[in-house]
């Protein structure tokens, strides 16, 4: 009797409960189905492809290691570090080029952003010559940054080396880094 008393509380207890969540249910449901919102702000939508190529030659990575402090004009004799930067895209679109520090080994030194020259020639144009120290953005190297319109191209020749006023301590360090791009497209 006493156990037939225990199932009746719990099969009631039960009940209650499936008939709480089912009226819960169902109010949400109803204030959902029955919401209305409005406002004033206005969505565009921008139809368009957003392609830009990097062609940096398949290099992994730019290092300067084992490097002498020298003249600028020796470090303008370099071989550079060459990559074009092209809109495929139907679309014109900003661009934000950073020269980002890549790993190097365990048990080397990174070398210090302040004692690396920069030399860039955009599309056979020289800029000023400038430590990378100097481009420091948000925490990143800004290599350059601008807009690129469909089909136009940007062609850069870097070049990187060791300021000749800098002891030979940083002789023993090494910097190593690599391209990246970011881009959006632009509203018309």
């Amino acid at each position: 009797m006493e156990t037939k008393r225990k199932q009746g509380a719990y099969y009631l207890k039960a009940t209650i409960f499936i008939l709480i969540i089912l009226t819960l249910s169902l109010a949400i449901t109803y204030a959902w189905l029955t919401i209305s919102l409005s406002g004033t702000k206005t969505n565009d939508v921008i139809v368009g492809t957003l392609s830009l190529k990097l062609d940096d030659e398949e290099s992994e990575a730019i290092y300067l290691e084992n490097a002498t402090p020298v003249y600028d004009y020796i470090g303008l004799s370099y071989t550079p570090y060459t990559f074009s930067l092209t809109n495929d895209g139907n679309v014109p679109s900003n661009y934000i080029v950073y020269l980002d520090n890549v790993e190097i080994p365990d048990g080397i030194i990174r070398m210090n952003d302040k004692y690396i020259k920069c030399n860039i020639v955009k599309n056979n144009v020289s800029q000023p010559n400038v430590f990378l120290s100097d481009v420091i953005e948000d925490n990143s190297k800004v290599i350059d940054k601008g807009t690129l319109e469909v089909g136009q191209t940007n062609t850069y020749d870097m070049r990187l080396w060791i300021d000749k006023d800098v002891d030979n301590k940083v002789m023993s360090t090494m910097f190593a880094g690599r391209i990246r791009v970011e881009a959006e497209q632009i509203k018309e």
